[in-house]
């Protein structure tokens, strides 16, 4: 005896990045051999299940004159996430110790920008750390920069 429920379940795991939906074709045929057609379309609904990651660089370096102005953009970051939705929405930030002293980053753009002039026979570079981060989750990518 066969066992028929109509359920269809998976062998394996599914990844909505990788197929984002499947079309299928259930055949239901009884023992006198009389067969019906039906056409399934699957279409995965997303998890948050990628972090951000920077591209194109997973290192950045930039420049900037020491006499620029207080809010000059120096350098832009950017990175993506796979996910769809609210999931896919990066919100950048500094880490310590020159977060908010003499560098701001735009949460949304990733642009970073000057707070303070700046004195190149004082300090002439400076390692900055950005994080991108997703909206929903804690998962993030840290990023190294270095200024001249």
């Amino acid at each position: 005896m066969l066992d028929i429920t109509g359920v269809i379940v998976t062998k394996r795991s599914l990844d909505r990045e990788a197929v984002p939906e499947y079309h299928l074709t259930v055949v239901a045929q009884d023992s006198g051999g009389l067969q019906c057609h039906m056409a399934v379309h699957i279409r995965l609904t997303d998890v948050n299940d990628n972090a951000p990651q920077f591209v194109p660089h997973s290192h950045y370096t930039g420049s900037v004159v020491e006499d620029a102005s207080v809010g000059t953009p120096i350098l832009r970051v950017a990175a993506k996430d796979p996910d769809i939705g609210v999931s896919r929405r990066i919100r950048y930030s500094m880490e310590p110790p020159h977060v908010g002293l003499l560098f701001t980053i735009d949460a949304v753009s990733g642009v970073i920008t000057l707070l303070q002039s700046l004195d190149r026979e004082q300090q002439a570079s400076y390692n900055l750390t950005v994080s991108a981060s997703d909206q929903v989750s804690q998962s993030h990518t840290r990023n190294s920069l270095n200024l001249n």
